[in-house]
């Protein structure tokens, strides 16, 4: 037999499936044709050979929270768009999901001009917000007529497929007043249409005097979930998050889980606070899926694999980073039968990446600085078959987080704004 592709001498890492082992993966039509050990290189038209101290060969990796409708929000009055393939397969990642970046408004040009001629995998989850990101303020709902069924009804029907959930950013002062009318109307659609719903939040904007009320808001949006929901932002730190009265919030969170519910980090710029992500993980109740929640504002932030090095830096392992963006993300966008996984006869989505060890500086969403021991960068990404080299990088010099400096205590200000979110 005459391969297409060949990946040679990889250490294959597949948490999913228990695969932790040194093997050759062959790629024929764009699928995974074998997966063993020491396949001759002469059975193949095209090698990679991915020797390499502290590389690792994974199923392709999946970002379940992006905003790549490239061109269909306007810069300058909304949320600005990264390229999908700027952020998919240049930077290791095979699989996106715009998390609602276009509503009924604007979902044309998502349709026509980005999801057909990206490289990456594009997955929609279309904004319960009629105008979504390019709406001038800060919050997608601002009237509850914002929220037109009829509207979106006649969207889903004019493009078959398209839609596979929807999205709702809980924040701006309509919430204050009206959040659990917001959330039941928008859970009432993903009913009707029969797909998840994701929910952001932590507002970013919110006073502290509204703490309260937003938890009480949170909590309801909790307790509303279904299987298949996706809570993102889990580790902000922002009000609205679900670290305000803890003791109450976690319950809720450990029994939508068990029912469930995906609990998703997304952390964005504005949504990851360190000591927040610290707690969950000695209360085992950390995420299940870790996102970027890259706009094109943070491109020059992070990467889906530095977002990875710092859940690392948090204390869990490269295997359950790993499996947090594959096969948890796989089922959580409801493509675990699909996607996730390096099996035989499975489409040939695969990342390959660098562990570096070493000394490395992050920075969270309350400018507190830490540290971790590892960085990780792409050095190929194959998708349906065909490698794509990464480009330059994330930060000025490459893709590696910053070297670390000497890291004090937190600022007065960061310890406020973590203990009080």
């Amino acid at each position: 037999m005459t391969y297409d592709l060949l990946l040679v001498n990889g250490h294959v890492l597949d948490p999913g499936q228990g695969i932790g082992d040194r093997l050759d993966i062959a790629i024929t039509g764009g699928r995974i044709a074998a997966v063993q050990r020491e396949i001759p290189p002469g059975q193949a038209r095209q090698v990679l050979d991915l020797s390499g101290t502290g590389r690792y060969v994974v199923p392709g990796l999946i970002d379940v929270h992006t905003h790549v409708a490239y061109g269909a929000t306007t810069p300058g009055v909304g949320m600005q768009c990264c390229a999908p393939d700027f952020i998919g397969v240049e930077s290791g990642v095979t699989t996106v999901l715009d998390a609602g970046s276009v509503g009924v408004a604007n979902v044309g040009v998502l349709a026509a001009h980005v999801v057909d001629q990206a490289r990456t995998r594009i997955i929609c989850y279309l904004n319960v917000g009629s105008h979504a990101h390019s709406m001038p303020g800060k919050a997608d709902v601002s009237a509850l007529t914002d929220i037109n069924a009829d509207a979106i009804r006649a969207c889903v029907a004019a493009n078959p497929g398209l839609v596979r959930g929807f999205k709702l950013r809980l924040v701006g002062p309509l919430v204050l007043t009206d959040g659990e009318e917001i959330v039941t109307r928008s859970k009432a659609l993903a009913r009707e249409h029969g797909v998840p719903l994701m929910v952001h939040i932590g507002d970013l904007f919110g006073a502290a005097e509204t703490a309260a009320r937003m938890q009480e808001v949170t909590r309801f949006l909790i307790e509303s979930f279904g299987p298949g929901d996706i809570l993102t932002h889990l580790c902000t730190p922002n009000v609205g998050g679900v670290m305000h009265a803890f003791d109450q919030t976690a319950p809720l969170l450990a029994a939508a889980r068990a029912r469930g519910v995906v609990l998703d980090s997304a952390l964005g710029m504005g949504n990851f606070g360190y000591r927040v992500a610290k707690e969950q993980h000695a209360a085992g109740l950390g995420p299940d899926t870790i996102s970027s929640d890259l706009t094109v504002f943070g491109q020059t932030f992070h990467s889906l694999l530095e977002c990875m090095a710092k859940f690392m830096a948090v204390g869990y392992s490269l295997s359950e980073v790993v499996e947090m963006t594959t096969a948890n993300a796989a089922r959580a966008i409801g493509l675990g039968d699909t996607l996730g996984a390096i099996a035989v006869g499975r489409e040939a989505d695969l990342t390959v990446f660098d562990m570096v060890p070493g000394e490395f500086e992050f920075t969270d969403t309350v400018k507190e600085s830490f540290t971790g021991e590892a960085g990780l960068a792409p050095v190929q990404t194959i998708r349906a078959g065909v490698p794509y080299a990464p480009r330059w990088g994330t930060h000025p010099w490459g893709w590696l987080p910053a070297r670390a400096k000497a890291v004090g205590n937190p600022s007065p200000a960061a310890t406020a704004v973590a203990a009080t979110s």
